[in-house]
């Protein structure tokens, strides 16, 4: 109980501030849809890059790339997946996939869409898998693309992959021609809804509706993406009236705006999945015995309850929630015993306790300073000191790249795609943001990744995710919940992904 009413007043504390500190009042309007057709999206990270190539944070660039291109296929607001520029596609053996494209697209400059683009978009990415995020995920099953005529894409893999279809949801295409003219990290070329005016990656980007888009024309004739990088950031905004629609509140500041005139609001399950990624290229947290430690040594539920909201739980103890992901039923959560932690951490030659680095990225996730104390409070009586340091998203994300990556860092995935195999595949050692060595958990993924059938699938998924949580590489925490506020004067369907797609809103009839 001490524990949670420190939290409850610390978030009361921080919520009355920003309130203080901000200089609008509800009182202008939101910038919407009655008065004009310009649609304003606050998003809560800066940018970094607009190629396709590179997978971006759904926060941030993957939000943007997602209005101005499209994929072969795409997952619907109802979580259901659709063909995109295929308008179908089968199976045609466990290692051929055959997708039939549509016959009328172009992109934004009026050049034809036709197999031969989509073909080379794939020989891109996977001849640089180190280069272009997509190639690393695609490289270990995919063999070959042909193209038997303009409007057919063949796909061979390298054995049974049952996700392809899914997989390929948020691999957005461009043009080769396009690209070697062009920087694409900032002048994009797409076949989307929308194409891109401006960008400045710092604040945002600008774009208006593509005149060549095949498919159904959105409501706004322009968007503007406009970045919140923090907390404060985006209570102001929301207290001007000078945004449609942002994500990404903190529950304690979302509730003043529970009875605007001007805003819903909106709290829901999401599909992030938030963790403490472990530095293991040195000691101590190249122990596992001090990795366990620590995932007995924080009070997942009070923290999150009281931070995040009641209806948040921790993790089941792998890297995954329902209902969005499929779990292993057989894995609950790291119970909250920070005396079998100490013990743990004895046994692994820490009797006294150890010091840690916990780099956060500012702004990026909700209520991350107050979680971040939270976890530390907790870990001090324990032994273990962590020092708090935070950096930009983009220096942050740099960071956790290299080998002088902090000792923990507090981070959340989603995927445009439910493919359970990718969802593990950011936890192998291979993988950007991994620091360790795990040959069998990586093994387990490789032999999963070309499992030929579903009993086989779940046989191999519930040994990698039992295997994980035996040899932890995260702390298991909690699925972040999807906070917003939405102008009155718009219909949109949040999706557990946190897209911001100018293409989903429409306005209130």
């Amino acid at each position: 109980m001490r524990l949670r009413r420190a939290l409850t007043a610390a978030v009361a504390a921080i919520g009355t501030a920003l309130v203080l500190s901000s200089c609008g009042v509800l009182d202008g309007g939101a910038a919407s849809a009655d008065s004009s057709d310009t649609l304003r999206l606050g998003i809560s990270r800066q940018l970094t890059s607009l190629d396709p190539g590179k997978s971006g944070s759904i926060d941030g660039d993957a939000t943007v790339q997602g209005a101005i291109f499209n994929g072969l296929t795409r997952i619907d607001p109802n979580l259901e997946l659709v063909g995109d520029l295929a308008e179908s596609w089968e199976q045609e053996s466990e290692t051929r996939w055959v997708f039939h494209l549509r016959e009328d697209v172009t992109f934004s400059n009026g050049d034809p869409f036709t197999a031969q683009d989509a073909a080379w978009n794939f020989e891109r990415v996977l001849s640089d898998p180190s280069g272009f995020s997509h190639g690393s995920s695609l490289a270990p099953v995919i063999a070959a693309v042909s193209t038997p005529d303009d409007h057919t894409l063949v796909i061979d893999t390298k054995g049974p992959y049952l996700d392809l279809a899914d997989r390929l949801a948020n691999f957005f295409l461009t043009q080769k021609q396009w690209t070697e003219t062009h920087n694409p990290a900032l002048e994009p070329l797409g076949t989307g809804p929308y194409r891109l005016i401006s960008v400045d990656l710092e604040n945002g980007a600008t774009l208006e509706r593509n005149p060549e888009y095949w498919g159904e024309e959105p409501d706004f004739e322009k968007v503007e993406y406009i970045v919140l990088a923090t907390e404060a950031a985006r209570v102001s905004a929301a207290q001007t009236g000078s945004i449609d629609a942002a994500l990404q509140f903190e529950p304690s500041n979302l509730e003043q705006f529970a009875d605007s005139d001007i805003y819903d609001i909106g709290n829901q399950w999401s599909s992030w999945n938030m963790t403490l990624r472990f530095n293991e290229t040195k000691p101590p947290l190249n122990d596992v015995r001090v990795r366990q430690g620590l995932n007995y040594a924080v009070d997942k539920a009070t923290i999150a309850s009281t931070l995040l909201g009641p209806e948040i739980t921790p993790l089941a103890g792998q890297v995954l929630s329902a209902p969005y992901d499929r779990l292993n039923p057989a894995l609950s959560a790291y119970p909250y015993d920070p005396v079998r932690a100490k013990q743990l951490f004895a046994e692994a030659g820490y009797p006294d306790g150890f010091e840690l680095e916990l780099q956060l990225s500012t702004g990026t996730y909700i209520a991350s300073d107050l979680v971040a104390e939270a976890l530390a409070n907790q870990l001090a009586e324990v032994g273990v000191k962590v020092n708090i340091t935070t950096a930009q998203f983009p220096a942050w994300v740099d960071r956790s790249r290299t080998d002088d990556v902090a000792d923990l860092i507090y981070i959340g995935y989603a995927a445009g795609y439910k493919s359970p195999v990718e969802r593990l595949r950011i936890f192998t050692s291979g993988y950007s943001q991994s620091h360790f060595d795990d040959p069998v958990y990586d093994g387990l993924i490789e032999r999963l990744t070309l499992a030929a059938n579903e009993e086989e699938r779940t046989r191999l998924f519930d040994e990698a995710t039992a295997h994980f949580h035996t040899n932890p590489h995260v702390l298991f925490l909690w699925p972040q919940p999807l906070t917003y506020v939405v102008s009155k004067d718009l219909e949109w369907t949040p999706r557990p992904e946190h897209w911001l797609l100018p293409q989903d809103f429409s306005r209130a009839e």
